[in-house]
């Protein structure tokens, strides 16, 4: 029947959506937004050219301009040229940059041990971990091909 669903998938889309606004409220008070927030992670992994951070931050190249103006402005990131094309240029966190994330980082860390009970703490952290990995696996090292493999029936 269609209106059968599972219904850990509503109760983790919720605890998605509470995290979110937590998320932001934390941010807000660490002077970033979530969207700089995620130009620092993508940048932590290496320089970008700002095309490549509006696409992995899912934003248009306007709205991302604005970030990245802002962001300079503010010392966190800055432009060098592109090793593989001189006509190009990349971004990369400064050293003020790579402390504000590190900053707020810790910040996450101290606060969401306040949201669960003590007892449940290992097991939904455990739980969490995993999940980010399987999602940071998948987004990095997934392609249409391996996705086709992974869904093919396993011969045993």
């Amino acid at each position: 029947m269609e209106d059968q669903i599972d219904r850990r998938l509503i109760l983790a889309a919720r605890a998605v959506v509470f995290l979110f606004r937590e998320f932001e409220q934390l941010a807000r008070r660490h002077d970033i937004t979530v969207p700089q927030y995620r130009f620092l992670m993508f940048l932590k992994r290496g320089p970008k050219r700002a095309g490549e951070l509006a696409v992995e931050a899912s934003i248009r190249k306007p709205t991302a301009s604005a970030l990245i103006a802002d962001m300079e402005r503010r010392g966190l990131i800055m432009r060098e040229k592109d090793a593989d094309d001189a006509r190009s240029v990349k971004l990369r966190l400064t050293e003020s940059g790579l402390a504000k994330h590190r900053a707020f980082e810790l910040e996450l860390a101290r606060f969401l041990p306040t949201l669960l009970y003590e007892g449940d703490m290992e097991k939904i952290l455990d739980a969490l971990s995993e999940l980010a990995y399987l999602l940071d696996t998948r987004r990095y090292e997934a392609s249409p091909h391996l996705a086709d493999e992974m869904a093919a029936p396993q011969d045993n």
